[in-house]
């Protein structure tokens, strides 16, 4: 599978944006020690792990590959806790 240099970019870029997300929500629950903030940093943790496990693709070192499936699975579960902690009062 080859990879265009736009593609690197944009897939670092995306990692970058989710980390940044990812360190703002974590510090504002580190400040307030809520239950809402703590599902949305959850949320946010795994779109980070998931970023980083996808960008040893692009340079071949993967020895696996998640289908799509796993990927929808992964997306799934981030979206529950973050739908968890927006309806949390």
């Amino acid at each position: 599978m080859t990879f265009g240099v736009l593609d690197v970019f944009v897939r670092v870029g995306l990692v970058i944006a989710t980390a940044s997300l990812f360190g703002i929500i974590f510090l504002a629950y580190k400040r307030l020690r809520n239950r809402k903030l703590l599902l949305l940093s959850v949320a946010f943790g795994i779109f980070l792990v998931h970023a980083l496990i996808t960008v040893p693709e692009l340079i071949g070192a993967a020895s696996y590959v998640i289908d799509e499936n796993t990927h929808l699975l992964i997306h799934l579960s981030a979206l529950s806790f973050i739908l968890a902690g927006f309806l949390k009062n």
